[in-house]
């Protein structure tokens, strides 16, 4: 009888624990993304990263967003990648989120946010 209730009492400790892990999927949404250096803007842009990769870069449209993430709208933001870095799947997710300037160009000196490796900083 003990053994058996013991038992129970770990496998419904395990379902709990299950039940509220965190995943490691967080996305970036509506935010203006320059993906690389010299390219045009995306606007209205989806960012989903796993881990410390980025999995995902586009159009919101064409950019399915996973329902277990951990989700930050980025809207009237810029995301662009640290130095040297791209905004692609396979990349490491090291990027700046920048205040807007004038006339829609991103201002440099607005750094509002950073990520390195997939963690916020």
């Amino acid at each position: 009888m003990y053994k058996t209730l013991l038992v129970a009492v770990c496998l419904l400790t395990l379902a709990c624990q299950s039940g509220n892990q965190v995943s490691d999927l967080k996305v970036l949404i509506g935010a203006t993304a320059i993906l690389q250096a010299g390219t045009n803007p995306i606007q209205d842009a989806v960012i989903v990263i796993s881990g410390t990769k980025i999995r995902a870069a586009g159009i919101r449209k064409d950019v399915p967003i996973p329902q277990d993430s951990e989700r930050t709208d980025l809207t009237g933001k810029w995301v662009v990648p640290t130095q040297g870095g791209r905004i692609a799947p396979g990349e490491s997710a090291d990027l700046f989120i920048l205040n807007s300037g004038p006339n829609g160009a991103p201002a440099l000196g607005g750094v509002s946010r950073k990520m390195i490796h997939g963690q916020w900083n």
